[in-house]
């Protein structure tokens, strides 16, 4: 969620690299003027918000006439590439807010430019001035879809049983249900269909969790804003192709063997069929969902699933083995 301390931060910001900053009209948050440049802010994780402010231009009164102003959104929602927008996250606010804050220690400004890179995916702000440490801000962390915590850090270090630096980490997952419905006659057999199903896949590696339908039944993922020091892992497997494999699975695991016998005349033969459930009556439901993991860094390193309290077998942290 947004608030006004993340206005305000922005606003700092600005200020420290000698814009005149105004509150916005016309949905925006701020706006920003330096010599002859001007500059629109939004500072939001409202989709609709964001996506207006992304298609619209704003110009502002020149000598020479009218100029096109630089616009900077400030979301910790992940967004694709905006054209002509300078997109920051908490990382981004965290950096230079630090090095604000060292700039007006030192009576100085921070030489803050708003550059758009057509190579990459996202265009983002440059800054040329002090060195400093990166701040973490908890506030200001992004906010996801997680699955429930039952389990504290100070009880997964002690289940853990060593001490030492403990970590965060989120774990992309595709909660999932499947629902089958149906049924077919062949011959004097009725086969039913139906069929609830619901589980957790790792959208990093594609493979399902070792977990059971009923235990899933009472979970109830929240979307919150996760501590800004958590390393957030991404997802890797599409979607789509998950919901094509548990389709797959799903119809393959319905599918009967059945055996019918045909009359002709004094004649008896048998046949065997394969009888499926249509597709259409199949329906895949998923969710983008984030395991909390604490990892506990001492002498060797432990992680522990925070919803089920179990200690990993396999690090989920790149270049991390455990011992």
């Amino acid at each position: 969620m947004i608030t006004q301390r993340a206005v305000s931060a922005v606003e700092d910001i600005l200020k420290a690299a000698s814009f005149d900053v105004d509150q916005g009209t016309g949905g925006a948050s701020l706006t920003a003027y330096r010599d002859n440049e001007c500059l629109i802010v939004l500072c939001s994780d409202n989709p609709d918000e964001i996506n207006e402010f992304a298609v619209k231009k704003y110009k502002y009164r020149t000598d020479d006439g009218f100029a096109y102003c630089k616009k900077l959104l400030f979301t910790m929602k992940k967004v694709g590439y905006l054209e002509e927008c300078t997109v920051w996250g908490h990382e981004e606010l965290a950096k230079y807010a630090g090095q604000a804050v060292i700039a007006e220690i030192l009576g100085e400004h921070i030489a803050l430019d708003f550059e758009y890179n057509s190579q990459t995916a996202s265009p983002s702000g440059t800054v040329g001035a002090q060195k400093s440490g990166v701040m973490t801000l908890d506030d200001y962390g992004p906010e996801l879809v997680c699955l429930p915590e039952n389990i504290t850090a100070d009880r997964a270090q002690k289940m853990a049983g060593i001490r030492g630096e403990v970590c965060f980490v989120y774990i992309p997952h595709y909660l999932y249900t499947c629902t089958s419905r149906g049924e077919k006659q062949c011959g004097k057999y009725l086969i039913n269909f139906d069929r609830d199903e619901k589980g957790l896949i790792n959208a990093i590696t594609g493979s399902k969790c070792e977990i059971e339908s009923e235990k899933l039944e009472n979970v109830k993922p929240e979307t919150k804003n996760v501590s800004g020091g958590a390393k957030v892992m991404d997802a890797k497997v599409k979607k789509s192709e998950i919901s094509e494999s548990l389709m797959k699975s799903l119809i393959e695991d319905l599918t009967k063997n059945v055996r019918v016998n045909h009359s002709e005349g004094d004649a008896i033969y048998y046949e065997d069929l394969k009888v499926a459930p249509d597709k259409d009556n199949i329906k895949v439901e998923l969710e983008l969902v984030y395991l909390p993991v604490v990892q506990i860094r001492g002498d060797k390193i432990v992680e522990i699933d925070m919803m089920s309290g179990e200690i990993l077998r396999e690090p989920v942290d790149d270049g991390v083995e455990l011992l």
